[in-house]
């Protein structure tokens, strides 16, 4: 399989690199070390190679590997306009039958975690790259014709690849990266290369709800082992355990290799996490919550939460139901930051009355409001991104974690 992409690329005598981040910077090292006659050459706006004038660069080669991170739709670039590909399209199409692709606007992470622990437990050879922060050509080295890859995939990975994996999942889709997609349709299309490309041999696994599939020229019949979304009450988790028990069945591993694979994982971090409890108060740290349904189900899992963090940067996602669900909750106190919660705010405050709202100018003055005023769980769960203020939710999370650890000191 190495031996064909590599054969593959070769036949570009120049190469672009467009945007050398983390996959940029791996394609890079791959290619220093098996296309040694190949002329590499960096775009990216931030590389001390490029000036003002990078772009152009695009039309100077043969082949663009195209980071997952840069908005061509931004850049008012036409995709069609030049020789694109990414890490993730090249994987897919050498690798494409070793592959389980996992997408979805939520639960990716933990689902593509937990096979992950399931397949080494049952002893098979496997590995985990992609979203989860571990570049796809950092693994190839480690693949032989027996290894199942592991590969949670972002919709920004998905957008235009013509190639799908062999088994697919979807395990929810929502409002989520405005910013980044001309609209929504465009969005949820990215998210359906991961399935658009399959045959009649390949499986996809879905939790998705029926109107979803509405003007997508998506066949019904093409789709394999369905999950109700309604059935599952909007839980992502439960969702995700079903989906997690349908590939053991499919893989062929034993029960209970499945159960103690459950009894042995840890919540990953941002992922409703436990931070510390100061005077009977728990604080947990939800971090990865960047859309509304996510914060609403971190509120019904917890069932106790009396003061809630929330708000962020905006991207144009719809807060209606967030602002509902909230009215209707037992949530005693509400406190707000950042654009999107100055909005909520401002909103609740014209309806809301029996409540007691907060509007901070940042996270640190949050988790003060928050430990003056709560008696039982302080939730953080952003419901929006973190991009205007912090370089991910991760680094929100950990700000978060580390103001909590100071409480009182």
């Amino acid at each position: 399989m190495l031996k064909n992409l590599i054969s593959d690329l070769e036949q570009y005598p120049s190469i672009g690199i467009f945007g050398f981040g983390v996959e940029g910077k791996s394609f890079y090292t791959f290619a220093q070390k098996y296309l040694p006659n190949t002329k590499l050459v960096i775009i990216d706006k931030n590389h001390a190679s490029c000036d003002a004038n990078y772009l152009k660069k695009l039309g100077a080669v043969d082949l663009v590997v195209k980071s997952p991170g840069i908005s061509l739709y931004n850049l008012g670039i036409d995709y069609k306009a030049y020789n694109f590909t990414s890490t993730t399209e090249l994987l897919l199409k050498h690798y494409k039958n070793q592959i389980i692709g996992v997408t979805g606007t939520k639960g990716k992470s933990t689902l593509v975690t937990l096979l992950y622990a399931l397949l080494q437990n049952a002893g098979k050879k496997s590995v985990l790259c992609g979203n989860i922060g571990i570049a796809a050509f950092d693994i190839l080295e480690n693949l032989d014709n027996d290894t199942t890859i592991v590969m949670e995939l972002s919709s920004h990975q998905l957008l235009h690849v013509r190639y799908s994996p062999h088994i697919a999942i979807i395990t929810n889709l929502f409002e989520e990266h405005l910013d980044y997609y001309k609209d929504l349709e465009e969005y949820y299309s990215a998210k359906y290369n991961i399935f658009s490309h399959q045959n009649n041999k390949d499986i996809f696994i879905y939790n998705l709800k029926e109107s979803i599939f509405k003007g997508l020229n998506v066949s019904k019949n093409s789709l394999k082992y369905p999950i109700d979304f309604q059935l599952q009450n909007g839980f992502i988790h439960t969702a995700t355990l079903q989906i997690l028990e349908k590939l053991r069945a499919i893989l062929g591993i034993d029960t209970n290799i499945y159960l103690r694979t459950m009894q042995e994982f840890k919540t990953l971090p941002h992922r409703l996490e436990f931070v510390q409890k100061i005077d009977g108060v728990s604080y947990i740290n939800d971090s990865i919550a960047t859309i509304p349904e996510a914060t609403m189900e971190a509120v019904k899992i917890l069932k106790d939460v009396d003061t809630l963090i929330l708000g962020g940067n905006d991207r144009g996602v719809h807060y209606e139901a967030l602002i509902q669900f909230l009215q209707k909750s037992s949530i005693k106190n509400i406190i707000l930051f950042s654009d999107t919660g100055k909005s909520i705010y401002n909103i609740l405050q014209a309806k809301e009355k029996k409540k007691k709202l907060f509007f901070e100018n940042n996270l640190q003055e949050c988790v003060k409001k928050a430990y003056n005023v709560s008696k039982s769980i302080v939730l953080f769960s952003p419901a929006a991104s973190s991009f205007n203020e912090y370089k991910n939710f991760m680094q929100r999370g950990d700000e978060f974690k580390s103001l909590v650890k100071n409480l009182g000191g």
